[in-house]
């Protein structure tokens, strides 16, 4: 029996794909959260067999919580998925060595595909990332902007995105406010960035978070 969790924010889509794993004797539900944070420590603790988690989740990304999930367990099967896929997203999710990639206007059917491949130790793509590959292999794009900063900076990045002030930063982080201001200029800088909605769009483009109508 394979232990599975799941890390997703949009509550009716988390709930179809819990009723889908039901449906599967070989898969066992452990957990499910909406938050990326508390999926990772969830996760941690649980030791999942499998992890099927979306790419944008608030407080830590699903990239994120996949590179560390992977670094500390490298076993863990995970399966990622997402409303937008762009070169830079495929990209950055591929690196994390994931077992699978599915973009969610897929459906419910090419999920069950993805989850039983996955299930059993194969790699899935989705149609839509099949398609960008070529396109992903042509491309010359470094990213080195966001290559270029530590995961703690991007970790702020996320939540500075989100809209949450130094403070509530530090207080999430459980680091001083001075700290987290540091890390801030340091972003700015490495990004040559210097403002807020400018780093949300960058947040965006790299998949971090949605952008919000404002800006």
């Amino acid at each position: 029996m394979q232990k599975v969790y799941i890390i997703e924010d949009e509550v009716l889509l988390r709930d179809l794909i819990i009723d889908l794993l039901k449906t599967h004797r070989d898969l066992e539900i452990v957990g499910s959260s909406g938050d990326g944070r508390q999926g990772y420590e969830d996760c941690i603790k649980l030791k999942p067999h499998m992890v099927i988690l979306d790419v944008r989740l608030p407080s830590l990304n699903g990239i994120e919580v996949a590179q560390r999930l992977k670094n500390d367990f490298p076993w863990v099967k995970i399966l990622v998925f997402s409303g937008m896929f762009n070169l830079g997203i495929i990209k950055r999710v591929l690196m994390t060595k994931v077992n699978g990639i599915i973009e969610k206007a897929a459906g419910l059917a090419e999920m069950e595909k993805a989850i039983n491949a996955v299930a059993a130790g194969q790699s899935y793509y989705g149609p839509t990332i099949v398609e960008k590959m070529p396109e992903l292999l042509l491309s010359n794009d470094s990213e080195q902007g966001l290559d270029a900063l530590t995961p703690r900076e991007r970790e702020i990045l996320q939540l500075i995105a989100e809209g949450h002030t130094t403070k509530e930063i530090a207080d999430k982080l459980g680091i001083s406010a001075r700290t987290a201001d540091v890390h801030r200029t340091h972003i700015m800088q490495k990004l040559d960035v210097h403002n807020v909605a400018g780093l949300t769009r960058i947040a965006v483009s790299y998949g971090l978070v949605h952008i919000p109508d404002s800006l």
